[in-house]
């Protein structure tokens, strides 16, 4: 029978904050896919457990599901983290290059400023040599106190010695205007060279700011993804112990189930030999399938079909018995096929059932049961028509939504009944 959960759980682990956003984002892209495929939906989620949990509890399922999507969301959100760590530490890299380079950018700043005020105190020096020579010659007459100079010699030798002086002096003043344009050439190289390590220097400084941004923003990203991943796992053992508290029940369940279908199918198993002799002995599973037998009690989709199940806590497997079909409550639900009623009646798993037997058909026992209905609409002994209304669905007994538990029985074994229908 099939567990249909009724909104207030999905609104439950909305509300217990189970749907946590995986994608983060950090200075630098974060995949929204690390760590695998897209995670289920809570709907898609709950439609999983409710095929998994036959006739479970309430709580049961509120708990497999509150397992289902932590575990589904823990592998993203632990990639996430992981990325983003991994993120935060190449930034950390960055920004300590970013901070040394900036370390060097400011000592070769000092160095540059130290040499390009040397070079100007040169320039200054030679500017004021330069200006002592102009004031010489100026007041030695320039060119003309040299000539006259040379015409005031009163010997050959006192006028090689004078030509000697003036190219002496000459050569000085060559001298002190080439020192000038060095000094000049030199501090015109080292101004350049500071106004290069200054713009090293503040690019340094926006790197290392842009990279400071960029930790700051992963740091808080990471505790986020760190957070989420202790909300999942608190989640996950939450669950587990939900569901280690539901177990009680769930086993009790169980066994009303098993006692309920076993005295049934212990009933059947007598009438098959009473009618069939030693044919009747032979299991509904080794019974092939007739096509068209039966009609479909009601016209809805189905929505957990007939077999073994495996619970997504326990792991145990257990055999859903039937076909669930789902219908709202209030929908007339009719006889697959002719027969006449074992018995309708309440059950404590099964809600307001009817068990209908059809007889002998194609050499086996034949015998549907009708499931959680809301109001039965035939008795003990009646004898029905195929499509006849026989009883309302509804939720009752181990059920937590409406519809129809549909079951068939071959000679005494509960087998898959949608190889029998009509298509």
């Amino acid at each position: 029978m099939h567990r249909r959960r009724p909104r207030r759980l999905v609104t439950a682990l909305l509300c217990g904050g189970l749907l946590l956003g995986v994608g983060v984002t950090a200075g630098q892209p974060v995949a929204a896919d690390a760590g695998g495929p897209a995670d289920p939906t809570t709907q898609q989620v709950i439609d999983q457990v409710r095929a998994d949990l036959a006739e479970s509890s309430d709580a049961m399922v509120a708990a497999a599901t509150s397992l289902k999507l932590a575990e589904a969301a823990l592998p993203r959100a632990r990639a996430t983290l992981a990325q983003t760590r991994r993120l935060l530490a190449a930034a950390q890299q960055r920004q300590a290059a970013a901070a040394q380079r900036r370390g060097q950018a400011q000592s070769l700043l000092i160095v540059a400023n130290q040499d390009a005020e040397r070079g100007a105190a040169a320039v200054d020096t030679q500017h004021a040599r330069v200006g002592r020579l102009a004031r010489a010659v100026y007041q030695g007459g320039g060119s003309i106190g040299n000539a006259a100079m040379l015409l005031q010699a009163r010997s050959p030798a006192d006028l090689a010695e004078r030509l000697v002086a003036i190219r002496t002096v000459v050569s000085s003043q060559q001298s002190t205007l080439e020192d000038l344009r060095a000094a000049q050439q030199a501090f015109g190289d080292r101004a350049s060279e500071l106004a290069t390590v200054r713009s090293d220097l503040a690019t340094a400084d926006q790197q290392a700011q842009a990279e400071l941004a960029v930790i700051t923003d992963l740091e808080k990203r990471a505790s986020d993804a760190a957070s989420k991943v202790t909300r999942l796992v608190s989640a996950r053992t939450s669950a587990l112990a939900a569901s280690a508290a539901a177990q009680a029940e769930e086993d009790a369940r169980s066994q009303q189930l098993h006692s309920e279908g076993g005295s049934l199918q212990a009933t059947l198993a007598a009438q098959a030999r009473q009618l069939l002799g030693a044919a009747g002995s032979t299991h509904g599973y080794d019974v092939p399938p007739q096509p068209a037998t039966l009609g479909r009690p009601v016209s809805g989709p189905i929505t957990s079909p007939f077999g073994m199940r495996v619970h997504p806590i326990t792991g145990v497997r257990k055999l859903h018995t039937g076909t669930d079909f789902g219908v709202p409550c209030g929908t007339p639900i009719r006889a697959a096929r002719e027969g006449t009623v074992l018995s309708a009646g309440y059950n404590t798993a099964y809600g307001w059932r009817t068990v209908v037997s059809h007889g002998v058909v194609g050499g086996a026992l034949l015998t549907t049961t009708y499931n959680h209905q809301t109001r039965l609409g035939v008795a003990v002994g009646q004898h029905v028509t195929a499509g006849e209304v026989i009883g309302i669905s509804g939720t009752t007994g181990y059920s937590t939504g409406c519809h129809l538990h549909f079951e068939l029985l071959v000679n005494a074994d509960f087998v898959d009944p949608v190889p029998w229908l009509v298509g």
